[in-house]
């Protein structure tokens, strides 16, 4: 499990990419995560602009230009993936590489800054 220190920098790899930057299009892949995405989970972030990305504890939460939050875990072994330009990141460097694509990735958020984030961490809105 990614510790305090393995959080923040995924939090501060992904505020790069995430921070002023909207959500054009976000992908659930599987609703049934730590929590049960709403079932408008996807619309309800569409066309939202990532304000600012923080971090209480191990949670990872972007604040929303519509006032809502969106909180994010990294669970056990999830991880958060960067496509940018046609080359991958890997905000923070302590999970396995992978390819550019999964079956565990639960989220897709295409954004504005024209980064592809795909996640296998646990999200809720």
């Amino acid at each position: 499990m990614p510790e305090l220190p393995e959080v923040e920098t995924v939090r501060r790899g992904l505020a790069d990419v995430m921070e002023g930057a909207r959500f054009d299009k976000v992908e659930a892949h599987r609703g049934d995560l730590r929590w049960p995405l709403p079932k408008d989970f996807a619309e309800r972030l569409a066309g939202q602009t990532v304000e600012q990305l923080r971090r209480r504890a191990k949670y990872l939460l972007a604040d929303l230009s519509s006032g809502d939050v969106l909180i994010m875990h990294l669970g056990m072994s999830g991880s958060f993936h960067v496509l940018r330009e046609g080359a991958m990141l890997a905000p923070g460097t302590y999970y396995t590489k992978r390819t550019a694509h999964s079956a565990h990735d639960h989220v897709q958020f295409h954004m504005s800054s024209g980064a592809l984030i795909s996640s296998a961490a646990a999200i809720n809105a």
